[in-house]
């Protein structure tokens, strides 16, 4: 089914316009009841064909993680959400890190930063010849409301840099 974003657009209006006090109030269990979530017919899956060893896996995730010194944190005050994402290295250390996340408790990713971003892992995994390459580029999102931005700018610009970067799996770990 493909995604009207007229009719999507109209409700996402009213829903701001209703929600953003409960929303600067903090009730963030209130607003979400009201969201008008895009629920499709159909989930159009591929099936994973090829061996792992042989292929290139990319990393998204929505932990709203970037790098402290050298990118701007997530904007965590919109009810927009941030519809930008970061670009973050493979090798990026944990104490390098940093959360602009406001829906979550950071506490365990602050501990180990593979609980939201596996990084180490598929970096173990390239090493161990599991797995034929981890691209150098991995990508972080915050939260996002604003799902018109979204699926019309910022999404085909990541699949862009996907495409560019030759990644043939794409691991999605959501908060």
């Amino acid at each position: 089914m493909p995604l009207d974003l007229e009719r999507f657009r109209a409700a996402y209006d009213q829903w701001v316009e209703e929600s953003l006090p409960d929303y600067q109030a903090g009730k963030m269990d209130q607003i979400v009841k009201k969201y008008p979530f895009v629920v499709p017919d159909d989930i159009p899956w591929t099936p994973y064909r090829g061996k792992p060893a042989d292929q290139t896996f990319g990393l998204v995730t929505s932990g709203g993680l970037y790098l402290k010194g050298s990118q701007e944190p997530f904007d965590t005050v919109s009810i927009h959400g941030d519809t930008t994402f970061r670009e973050i290295p493979k090798t990026v250390r944990q104490e390098d890190i940093g959360i602009a996340h406001p829906h979550y408790d950071h506490g365990l990713a602050q501990q180990d930063v593979n609980v939201v971003f596996p990084a180490q892992r598929l970096v173990e995994m390239e090493e161990e010849r599991i797995i034929g390459r981890f691209a150098e580029t991995c990508y972080s999102f915050s939260y996002v409301n604003d799902v018109i931005t979204l699926i019309e700018k910022t999404i085909p610009d990541l699949i862009s840099r996907l495409k560019a970067r030759s990644v043939d799996v794409l691991l999605l770990v959501p908060v």
